[in-house]
């Protein structure tokens, strides 16, 4: 009774091996891969960092061009001042300037002025002079009349009445003359009275032009110092931010040095935890080939036969004619255009998802704990796939990704490993992630597909037994 017990524990430690062997290999990976996101992700950080230092010397740059141009800016301001300074100066010269032409101006019209007062006056002596110069022709005609009546007595006297009315024609003649003159001169007289009236309104106007423009340039000028005191602020600011971006970039350089010192070491923890997945594995595989998990046994036997059968099925066809020795082992690998993630296509293709792909749904639906059957060629190319992962793409990268596997190259580390080995299976475990939070624990046999004596790849059946 005591050794069937001892034989029951034995067989149940036995049974555990493998299952602990894949807790370490699911160990190793689970954290493998928790390092590789860390390096990963330092990697990110350290580009980030790249990017940020970058920006910090873009922005040491720009801080220096802003600098340069508020010390320019406050060389033109002070030019400025200086211009605008000289500009009123002159201003203020041409302002004094037309004030004294427009005095002159009206000292000008004053004379004028006076002017036309005095050839009002000529004109008036010139009416009275034509007036008396008719009063004289009419009494030098009446003295003609009686000198004519006295006869030859009068004869002297009527020669002086002659020539007084033609000195009384002569001299309203000259007053007529006279007037005409002062009419035109009085005429040109108004004439440039207007204008210069004009010309000093101008003028007036002109001088309260200025006087604003010179009001306006006091305003400029203060504008422009304001601008010069504001630039002066400018620098001061600038100065600062480059004393923060230096400490900036030395923080950064201390951080990507550190980034780079601990990645490295990351790097040899993930190698490290990679070698001992694969020992784990190594020994998970040499328990199976000792006979000590019957389980994974039995399934290594339905993975010979399941490589027995497709080989057989494929020999037959090149026997037949159905398909060449090229096209089997065509490894011309031509993308699918569009696909994502990326497919490929090769001669193999067509034939071996009509006839590799049914015996591999049967296998795939035998049992519940398989959850795959497929094979792979020696560079990792699913020119088959089971139907459940075969659709048609639909450009979800996320549905693809899950549902259309056939066409993939998938070459991991115990892939390799599987197309190297020379025994006559390979057993390997690895985590399985589910929904993120939780995984199952999968096992593959890797069975060497040989077909016409040349080693074509792999056929790989994945099971679960929790």
């Amino acid at each position: 009774m005591k050794h069937e017990i001892v034989q029951a524990e034995r067989a149940a430690g036995i049974n555990a091996i493998p299952r602990h062997c894949g807790e370490v290999t699911v160990g190793c990976s689970d954290v493998a891969g928790i390092v590789e996101a860390v390096g990963h992700s330092s990697e990110r950080l350290r580009a980030e960092h790249a990017e940020l230092r970058a920006t910090v010397a873009a922005l040491e740059a720009e801080q220096r061009q802003v600098t340069d141009a508020s010390d320019e800016a406050r060389m033109l301001s002070q030019k400025a001042v200086d211009r605008l300074g000289r500009g009123t100066d002159l201003i203020r010269s041409s302002l004094g300037q037309i004030g004294e032409l427009v005095a002159l101006v009206d000292t000008l019209t004053q004379h004028v002025t006076g002017f036309a007062a005095a050839m009002e006056q000529v004109r008036r002596t010139s009416q009275d002079i034509g007036q008396i110069a008719d009063t004289t022709n009419i009494l030098a005609f009446n003295a003609m009349i009686e000198a004519r009546r006295a006869g030859d007595a009068g004869r002297t006297f009527a020669v002086v009445a002659a020539e007084v009315k033609n000195l009384a024609n002569d001299t309203r003649k000259a007053t007529e003359e006279i007037s005409r003159t002062v009419d035109a001169l009085g005429a040109e007289a108004e004439q440039v009275v207007s204008r210069i009236e004009a010309g000093a309104e101008a003028s007036g106007e002109a001088r309260a032009s200025i006087a604003s423009i010179e009001e306006t340039m006091h305003g400029v000028i203060s504008l422009v110092e304001e601008v010069d005191r504001q630039n002066a602020l400018i620098a001061r600011t600038t100065g600062g931010v480059g004393v923060h971006v230096d400490r900036v970039r030395g923080v950064l350089a201390d951080f990507d040095a550190a980034a780079v010192e601990n990645e490295g070491k990351l790097e040899v923890a993930h190698a490290r935890m990679g070698q001992l997945e694969m020992t784990a594995n190594v020994m998970f595989d040499n328990i199976v080939k000792a006979g000590l998990s019957p389980a994974d046994s039995l399934m290594v036997e339905r993975a010979q036969a399941a490589a027995k059968e497709i080989a057989g099925l494929t020999e037959t066809a090149l026997d037949k004619g159905g398909l060449t020795e090229s096209e089997l082992f065509d490894r011309d690998y031509r993308e699918i255009p569009g696909s994502d993630p990326k497919r490929f296509a090769t001669r193999l293709m067509p034939w071996a998802d009509r006839n590799w792909r049914p015996v591999l749904d049967r296998i795939a639906a035998s049992d519940k704990q398989i959850m795959a059957a497929i094979c792979t060629d020696m560079n990792g190319h699913l020119p088959a796939h089971l139907s459940e992962f075969s659709r048609d793409p639909t450009g979800d990268r996320v549905h693809d990704t899950e549902f259309c596997r056939n066409g993939r190259i998938i070459l991991s580390a115990i892939d390799r490993k599987a197309k190297q080995s020379q025994e006559p299976y390979m057993m390997a475990v690895y985590r399985q992630e589910g929904d993120g939070r939780s995984y199952r624990v999968v096992r593959s046999v890797y069975v060497p597909l040989t077909i016409g004596g040349r080693r074509w790849g792999d056929l790989e059946l994945a099971y679960s037994f929790g």
